[in-house]
């Protein structure tokens, strides 16, 4: 079984009197068709993808919330800005939309990450976020847990907020959060095997 990190960051962390419904609305949504409507951040996504690859040049690319709906505009300006400032800051290094998945018994958990950093032959993989808040600091843990076990590889794992031009990193295996996760990942499971 397959679900998306943030899903099942929210499950584990959650309300537990509420685990069955969680993971019956997780599952529904997996089998809802992707609606581009809904996803408020694809055509920044997008741009952003431009930008790296070249298609635009960054002029381009911080002005490209000029031309989106005014409802987006502003949050688009700041993404974008605060996207090339912590890039150049940190160093950080376009994959392309890159996916890892971390194994936790019966459930696969996969993220998607965009960048890494390269810093004495070590890599890191970093996490896009762009949404409104960080993760809080559980959440974050947590994340960080599925990263470093999807990217053992790696020299450590680190999540952008792109809102707030946070990076936020860590290189070390958390193990009572992996313990943690095992176990809600489990429970994920045998409730979503009775529905």
């Amino acid at each position: 079984m397959k679900i998306r990190a943030v899903q099942f960051i929210e499950f584990a962390y959650g309300d537990k009197r509420r685990d069955r419904a969680s993971v019956k609305r997780i599952l529904d949504d997996i089998e809802k068709d992707y609606d581009p409507a809904t996803d408020r951040y694809k055509k920044f996504r997008e741009s952003l993808g431009a930008y790296e690859d070249g298609t635009v040049n960054e002029g381009e690319f911080l002005n490209f919330y000029k031309i989106v709906a005014a409802n987006k505009s502003e949050a688009y300006k700041v993404l974008a800005k605060n996207y090339v400032d912590a890039k150049d800051d940190h160093g950080l290094i376009w994959d392309g939309l890159q996916r890892v998945s971390a194994k936790l018994g019966k459930l696969e958990v996969t993220a998607s990450w965009y960048l890494h950093t390269d810093a004495s032959n070590q890599r890191r993989i970093v996490f896009l976020n762009f949404r409104k808040e960080p993760f809080s600091h559980q959440h974050e843990k947590g994340l960080f847990t599925l990263l470093q076990i999807a990217a053992p590889e790696s020299a450590g794992v680190g999540i952008l907020n792109v809102q707030f031009a946070t990076l936020n990193v860590s290189s070390r295996l958390d193990e009572s959060e992996l313990v943690f996760l095992e176990s809600r990942a489990a429970k994920f499971v045998s409730i979503a095997e009775t529905l």
